[in-house]
């Protein structure tokens, strides 16, 4: 009768520890389907509570060539490694817009007291091109905070830009004094690129804090 030769003590262990670190690829494989299925409905509800829509899928950013408060030519499509807060505003805009800009510069602030900064972008988009020079932009966004940037361009790239951002803006009045009509919302597109949530108003620095960090943590 043939008997099996059963594994040396070495060999044993070699097939012991082999088995081990086959169960704990599993587990972290396992733990990261899991977090992937589960964050989001998690993260939805946060946002939720906090007046932000965060949707089901990504969403695509047209790409068109801007202009920055540099002077210095701007591609949406340089919308990635981190993520990027867009404010749709003007220079000219007697409150809403300079509330906004001084609520996204606390905000940054508080971002940066908390080690996320560095993962967030903040920027004005201009609706008023016609006024919204670079030059402008450059003795306007900076006031709120050096780090953020201005954008102007060509009105209708600024106009697909903005509404894919789902916000809309048309000029009213005549002449040099007018004002420009514009939603308030704050769009934020991810690390990849893409449009992934939308801030609705009323905004506050804490909002704004709020869904940035969680945005990073999730990510």
């Amino acid at each position: 009768m043939t008997t099996e030769t059963l594994p040396t003590s070495p060999n044993r262990r070699i097939v012991w520890t082999s088995l081990a670190l086959f169960g704990l690829v599993i587990t972290v494989f396992a733990g990261s389907i899991y977090r992937t299925l589960n964050a989001s409905p998690d993260l939805k509800a946060e946002l939720e509570q906090r007046d932000t829509l965060y949707f089901d899928s990504a969403r695509e950013v047209p790409v068109v060539e801007l202009i920055s408060h540099q002077g210095e030519s701007f591609s949406t499509g340089a919308f990635v490694g981190q993520w990027h807060v867009i404010n749709f505003g003007y220079t000219f805009c007697p409150d809403i817009c300079p509330t906004n800009m001084t609520d996204m510069a606390q905000a940054y602030r508080t971002l940066t007291e908390q080690g996320y900064s560095d993962q967030v972008r903040m920027w004005m988009v201009t609706v008023d091109p016609a006024r919204d020079t670079p030059d402008v932009l450059a003795n306007y966004v900076p006031f709120f905070h050096p780090e953020f940037t201005g954008l102007t361009g060509d009105v209708a790239d600024l106009q697909s830009l903005a509404q894919q951002l789902n916000t809309l803006f048309y000029p009213e009045g005549e002449g040099e004094v007018y004002t420009v009509a514009h939603s308030d919302n704050i769009a934020i597109i991810n690390p990849q690129g893409e449009y992934r949530a939308l801030l609705r108003p009323p905004h506050t620095p804490r909002q704004i804090a709020d869904v940035m960090a969680l945005l990073v943590e999730y990510d």
